[in-house]
């Protein structure tokens, strides 16, 4: 007998092996969609992934959501040293390309608030300080203070002079009484209208400086600004990790974003993990068919 004989159950067994277990690797993604004779839904139609991935889906989200990528987790991330020390940084980054990019104080708080509601915002600024200059000032209790001071100087330009001794006290309090009632009615009269002017102006002046004018007008150092956004950071995220957490909703996400992909995609993505450990599969199964055809021959 020839050769050929003895090896030929064996190399169709490996053959046989090699194809059945192909077929079976090709079989967990083909075909695409389940196919029909008539009415008639073939076996084993569409592939075990592509019939099963909303499962796949569910179990690989509530692994990732449960097991791997749990809450405590990333709320362990968002209070970690590196996490705090880079969203600082990148804060400070953003915060001083912002500063140089030439933005005036106008530009940035209508950015915020918008036209209207900055507009309107800056008349009741005016109004407000003006009014609070216009409390301080009546806190001084001006018609006393002219009052008294208008006397003072009364009497210190008739002293030596017979005109001082013409005026009495009486008199000079009544003078100067007179002076300082009306002075207090026209500051309460023109007051107001003249600070608010002159406050209009200053934020005139002010809302069209620029950011970087106004920094360096006040300096902050920047290692001391550095550590108030941490300090800031370290606050919030202090009383909201948790809360952060949960929204993150792990699960979920992972669930999504495997029903939403596509079944070719999903192959590519589960090829590029176990591509080798899938063909050593199927290499297997031409090695157990070629065992199993010597054992035929043997036996």
């Amino acid at each position: 007998m020839s050769v050929w004989h003895y090896l030929s159950g064996p190399l169709i067994g490996a053959v046989i092996g090699y194809f059945t277990n192909y077929i079976a690797v090709k079989m967990l993604f083909r075909p695409l969609r389940e196919v029909k004779i008539g009415d008639f839904v073939l076996p084993f139609t569409p592939g075990l992934i592509p019939r099963r991935k909303n499962a796949l889906a569910e179990a690989a989200g509530r692994a990732v959501g449960n097991s791997l990528l749990t809450r405590e987790d990333i709320s362990g991330l968002l209070l970690s040293s590196q996490m705090e020390e880079s969203v600082s940084e990148l804060i400070l980054r953003e915060l001083k390309q912002y500063l140089e990019s030439g933005e005036t104080v106008k530009g940035a708080l209508t950015a915020v608030t918008g036209e209207k509601a900055y507009g309107e915002g800056r008349e009741r600024l005016a109004e407000t300080l003006s009014g609070k200059a216009m409390n301080a000032v009546m806190e001084l209790k001006p018609a006393e203070l002219i009052a008294g001071e208008s006397k003072r100087a009364v009497r210190q330009k008739l002293e030596g002079t017979m005109f001082a001794m013409l005026l009495s006290d009486r008199l000079m309090g009544t003078i100067a009484g007179a002076i300082g009632t009306y002075g207090e009615a026209y500051i309460l009269e023109h007051m107001p209208g003249y600070l608010e002017s002159v406050l209009e102006k200053e934020i005139c002046d002010l809302e069209q400086k620029s950011l970087l004018e106004i920094r360096e007008q006040i300096p902050v150092e920047e290692d001391a600004l550095r550590e108030k956004i941490r300090g800031v950071y370290r606050s919030c995220i202090g009383r909201f990790a948790d809360s952060i957490a949960e929204n993150f909703q792990i699960s979920r996400m992972v669930e999504e974003k495997i029903r939403q992909m596509d079944v070719m995609e999903l192959e590519n993505l589960v090829m590029s993990v176990m591509e080798h450990e899938l063909g050593m599969i199927v290499n297997l199964g031409a090695l157990i068919g070629f065992v199993l055809g010597l054992f035929n021959m043997l036996f």
